[in-house]
């Protein structure tokens, strides 16, 4: 894939709503022939949910700048940095706040041409090819679970009254459990990456992802097209939200 002149680029933001702490953390860097980005919305209330959002961002942050460049990146490193973002977690737990937080991390690497996905929660990765919706991943929740049993359909998680409700997160157990994914990245077909908290994919649908990205210019630029969808129908005391879009492109 290298040799296609593709290239990695990518943006981010943060938005506390209306809410009085910003409890999302996350962010996207390149190092050498890979790009990476962290998305992480803290639980716990009081600032906690700020903490363990942080912390669990910032151990992947620690463990992706000494990552040799001529070493691949497994499923089990990954799983690996998962569980040290786990133990820092609930190292930070207190009798009066059990903070936790949902944690998603890409991984891009042009030179292999494979994308190594990782989640525990909510805060979803969502994947276009050519700009066309491919998949999304699958949400650890209560409501996501109900949609699996028939109770409900795929289009009613967004509101659902059990959506804030998680079945796995960093700092929920002493033993994490991450789901993993890698897709190949063709040279000839161009890859589209957003990770959002459910603050984000609660108000923007899939067809607006879609839409908003098919005249994108930038990541920059799809960002900003979504946000003017979310903030078409976000109350006043709108939950936190953030997103951070990851391009491979040909160069120009």
């Amino acid at each position: 894939m290298e040799g296609t002149k593709r290239m990695i680029t990518g943006k981010g933001y943060t938005d506390r709503g209306g809410r009085e702490y910003n409890e999302d953390a996350g962010f996207f860097c390149t190092a050498d022939h890979r790009g990476y980005a962290v998305m992480a919305d803290g639980l716990g209330g009081h600032g906690g949910g700020e903490k363990a959002s942080q912390a669990a961002a910032e151990v992947l942050k620690g463990r992706i700048r000494t990552w040799p460049a001529d070493q691949m990146l497994t499923k089990e490193t990954v799983e690996q940095w998962f569980s040290e973002a786990n133990e820092v977690v609930m190292g930070m737990q207190t009798e009066k706040c059990q903070m936790k937080t949902t944690l998603s991390f890409l991984c891009v690497d042009r030179k292999a041409g494979v994308a190594c996905l990782a989640h525990v929660g909510d805060s979803r990765i969502y994947y276009f090819k050519d700009r066309k919706y491919e998949f999304c991943t699958f949400d650890h929740s209560v409501s996501r679970m109900a949609v699996l049993t028939g109770e409900i359909e795929w289009e009613d998680i967004r509101f659902h009254a059990d959506r804030n409700k998680l079945i796995r997160a960093i700092g929920k157990s002493e033993d994490v459990k991450v789901e993993l994914k890698e897709i190949p990245l063709d040279v000839d077909e161009e890859h589209f990456f957003l990770l959002c908290t459910d603050g984000f994919w609660e108000y923007v649908t899939e067809e607006e992802m879609e839409k908003t990205l098919q005249s994108a210019k930038s990541p920059q630029e799809w960002l900003r097209e979504m946000k003017e969808c979310l903030k078409k129908k976000v109350k006043k005391d709108n939950d936190n939200n953030s997103a951070i879009a990851v391009w491979i492109t040909e160069e120009k």
